[in-house]
């Protein structure tokens, strides 16, 4: 790897004496004083922890990253009491990275005393940037993307924050992955109200929307709200789309109020899909208005429902929603629908278990596409007819461990082999390939007789 020394000088004035490295397996490279070479198409930049007052040797050694440039932080804390903003710039062929040194564990943080007053981190007009294994504690909100587009945001820790965790809600963002982060106890302010929702995506009045984002493989969990801005586990906004929300892990989002698992509210030109999570301890598991795919999720023990789909005020029309192939399980009402005012709705192949409650509570579902639904409890504005909605049993012959929140369908499980073929999904919850026929529900059995993948509990969801 070649280094041009003449960024190193430049660094090394603005960082006053920090400890910055470059080169290659740690060697310190003296710099040179000749300012006059070509900007570095390539460095490598190793930090130790240090504390400021208003800016930190982090932040500005951030901003002065160029494309191709890795930034290396060693474990410690890094606290400074201003506000902590990067904007990095890299390029399709050659990102930048900003990551934790192996093995280790940096945490960013600032006074306690300052939760209201800053949030812990801005990412500010960034792209081609990946923030890798950082840990973020304090701060209003922990990490704020300030518009940006092409941004990997994935095995960070986000935690103690007064407001939310992460934010995407000063301006449109495209093209994000975040994936593998751990969300955690926020909303903690006690100076006013406050929100805590794990992740705000787009502007609540569509005035900033994200697009092409997948949000994957995180875990999510005891969140606090004292507003009515709540405190959702991951929450798309009004317009946003082409968002994919998979294998995630969400629960407790019921701390001071209890709101939504996860929210999606559509309104722009394609779809958001939702699949493969495991909610539990939400108000409303997931909720849904328009344009999005809700499919293989697991959702249980919702102090609301397990999914709601009806109108919001935010968005103009519900339009082009499916449900498919859920497991619903132990909520007062398994499945919210008010759908009079809506088309190209679909509704096929979940098992709604909700004894000593309601398993369906719909007005409008006369006009939709409906077929399949194995259901446990009372139902509201439909009827056991055998072919949309029929008699699933009792839960425990339906499922193999439930009082243990494993799902899994045991032998002789109505639900084994009866799906809609027409509209079963390819995968299921453990991305097993779905063979005819199908089973209803979240997973596909193909005559095991166990869970042969990862069984929901606390913490991240294993995929193999």
């Amino acid at each position: 790897m070649t280094f041009v020394r003449n960024r190193l000088l430049v660094l090394s004035i603005l960082l006053a004496g920090s400890a910055v490295w470059a080169g290659q397996a740690g060697q310190k490279q003296d710099p040179l004083p000749d300012l006059r070479v070509s900007a570095v198409t390539r460095g490598y930049y190793e930090i130790h922890p240090a504390a400021a007052d208003s800016e930190e040797e982090f932040e500005r050694l951030a901003n002065a990253l160029r494309p191709g440039d890795e930034l290396v932080l060693h474990g410690g804390v890094y606290s400074q009491t201003g506000r902590r903003a990067v904007t990095a710039n890299g390029t399709a062929e050659a990102p930048i990275v900003i990551r934790a040194a192996e093995g280790q564990s940096p945490l960013l943080t600032r006074p306690a005393d300052q939760i209201d007053r800053y949030n812990n981190i801005e990412f500010v007009d960034c792209s081609y940037l990946v923030i890798r294994g950082l840990r973020f504690r304090g701060g209003s909100s922990g990490v704020r993307f300030i518009r940006g587009h092409h941004i990997t945001f994935e095995d960070c820790e986000v935690f103690a924050t007064g407001n939310n965790a992460l934010t995407m809600n000063s301006g449109s963002c495209d093209s994000f992955i975040i994936r593998r982060n751990h969300l955690h106890h926020t909303g903690l302010s006690t100076t006013r109200p406050t929100e805590g929702e794990g992740m705000y995506i787009g502007c609540h009045d569509g005035s900033c929307i994200t697009t092409d984002t997948l949000v994957e493989g995180n875990y999510i969990h005891h969140l606090r709200s004292t507003s009515d801005g709540g405190n959702d586990g991951i929450e798309i906004k009004v317009g946003s789309y082409g968002n994919v929300v998979r294998d995630n892990v969400i629960h407790d989002t019921n701390i001071g109020r209890q709101y939504t698992g996860i929210f999606v509210y559509g309104g722009g030109p394609q779809v958001n899909i939702v699949e493969g999570n495991a909610i539990w301890n939400a108000g409303e598991g997931i909720q849904v208005v328009s344009d999005a795919i809700v499919r293989n999720n697991i959702i249980f023990n919702c102090s609301v429902t397990g999914i709601t789909a009806a109108p919001h005020v935010a968005v103009r029309a519900m339009r082009n929603v499916t449900i498919v192939n859920n497991t619903i399980v132990n909520h007062p009402k398994g499945v919210l629908v008010r759908w009079s005012q809506a088309r190209d709705m679909l509704f096929g192949n979940n098992a709604v278990y909700c004894p000593g409650g309601i398993a369906i509570d719909a007005s409008g579902m006369e006009s939709a596409a409906v077929s399949v639904n194995y259901v446990e409890g009372r139902l509201a504005g439909v009827v056991l007819d055998g072919t949309r909605f029929l008699d699933g049993g009792t839960i425990s012959h339906v499922f193999t461990s439930p009082e243990q929140n494993q799902f899994w369908p045991k032998p002789g499980s109505p639900l084994l082999g009866h799906a809609d073929s027409s509209v079963a999904p390819g995968l299921d919850f453990n991305h097993a390939v779905r063979k005819a026929p199908q089973d209803v529900g979240a997973y596909e059995s193909d005559g095991q007789i166990s869970n042969p993948g990862w069984n929901v509990q606390a913490g991240f969801k294993r995929v193999e």
